[in-house]
């Protein structure tokens, strides 16, 4: 596949499909070549599907789930003496009682692998079914296709195991990448790429739902605190001041967490510092929101890159764009869809879908009487308080 923009559309497709018991086809990019499997969530597995996979992919039907569920089945590690990530991969295969290697008795095996009830007296060893472990957070630890495969049935709604067979070309060999479209063209199947799927992830994580709010009174006002939280279980807040105003675009500043600068005043950034400009500039403003968002690695942004001595500034911090995602889905979960936002010199200019922004405003600018007339607040948004009121 030639670099492209991930297609989240893909992925509902593939999990829209895989809900209704039907294979997609996954693509992926290894060594400089390309991998197909055809997918299917194992708790859906039938007869009827075993043997389509087999009869279409004419690779090894395997199953792939979290290595803490196969070694709570007591699946043990195909060559106990191997070390590495492969121990954990590659397990011994089994077999649901009294099955055997017919369409009918893989199936059964499969759906006995996604069954939660399943013990480890449910399988005999050895079988005619591979299960392989995977990463504890799929395709966001290891971007693989037994991960993606897990992932898909999971974001399905489904046991997290997945059904997977690698294409093999008409040669036996792998199949290239115009056999692997030509394959799901002709059998109808929803083509997903693993980019596809850990972009969608990673939207998915950065979701965010209100938690509660606050009056929080600073050295500069007073300001409402509401806190959200992530699918990452992390804790953000969204520092609001004053009250909407349908002459004015409220000024907004992110602020993605520092450790070292916000709470010790490291010198090796401004962090600290530009966290009481915005706050300052958002009060003298009259209104505006200041997002703090908990960073994936706030001890880490603090920290020197160097021992040279040299100072360093905040915008050299690396800031994940899952975290800017994060808060602007905050500032569209607060009804503002149209922004000033307030930066700094050197900062990623993140462009996002679900906030507008009108004007990009320096943080040593005087703000106080700039004004933009603009409608600002969604109408779920109340007019009186739309962030909610506090008791």
């Amino acid at each position: 596949m030639t670099p492209r923009t991930p297609d989240p559309a893909a992925v509902r497709a593939a999990i829209t499909a895989l809900r209704r018991g039907r294979m997609v086809l996954l693509v992926s990019e290894i060594d400089g070549g390309y991998r197909g499997d055809l997918v299917l969530a194992a708790e859906r597995a039938t007869a009827q599907t075993v043997n389509l996979l087999t009869g279409i992919g004419r690779g090894l039907v395997q199953v792939a789930m979290r290595s803490a569920e196969l070694d709570r089945l007591e699946i043990p590690p195909a060559d106990p003496a191997m070390t590495g990530p492969g121990r954990a991969r590659f397990r011994v295969p089994v077999g649901a009682a009294a099955t055997g290697a017919h369409a009918s008795q893989r199936a059964k095996t499969i759906r006995a692998l996604a069954d939660p009830s399943s013990t480890p007296s449910s399988f005999g060893r050895l079988g005619h079914v591979f299960p392989l472990g995977c990463a504890e957070r799929g395709v966001l630890d290891a971007p693989a296709p037994p991960e993606a495969a897990m992932d898909l049935a999971e974001q399905a709604g489904m046991s997290p195991a997945g059904v997977l067979c690698e294409v093999c070309g008409a040669d036996g060999e792998a199949a290239r990448l115009s056999e692997l479209l030509e394959l799901g063209g002709a059998h109808g199947l929803p083509v997903v790429s693993i980019e596809d799927l850990i972009a969608y992830r990673r939207r998915e994580l950065c979701r965010v739902e209100r938690r509660g709010v606050a009056r929080i009174p600073l050295p500069v006002g007073e300001f409402r605190a509401v806190g959200f939280i992530d699918g990452l279980g992390r804790d953000h807040i969204a520092f609001v001041h004053g009250q909407p105003r349908a002459d004015r675009v409220p000024l907004v500043r992110v602020h993605v967490e520092c450790l070292f600068g916000d709470t010790l005043g490291s010198l090796f950034c401004d962090c600290g510092a530009r966290f009481d400009r915005a706050l300052e500039l958002i009060a003298r403003a009259g209104h505006g929101v200041l997002v703090y968002v908990r960073s994936r690695d706030a001890v880490l942004r603090g920290l020197p890159t160097s021992s040279s001595g040299e100072s360093r500034t905040a915008a050299t911090h690396p800031v994940d764009p899952a975290d800017l995602l994060s808060a602007f889905e905050i500032l569209d979960e607060l009804g503002l869809h149209e922004v000033r936002l307030l930066t700094a010199s050197g900062e990623n200019h993140f462009i996002p879908d679900q906030v507008r922004i009108l004007d990009r405003v320096a943080m040593g600018d005087d703000v106080s009487e700039t004004s933009f007339r603009a409608p600002i607040w969604s109408d779920a948004a109340s007019a009186e308080d739309p962030m909610g009121k506090v008791s």
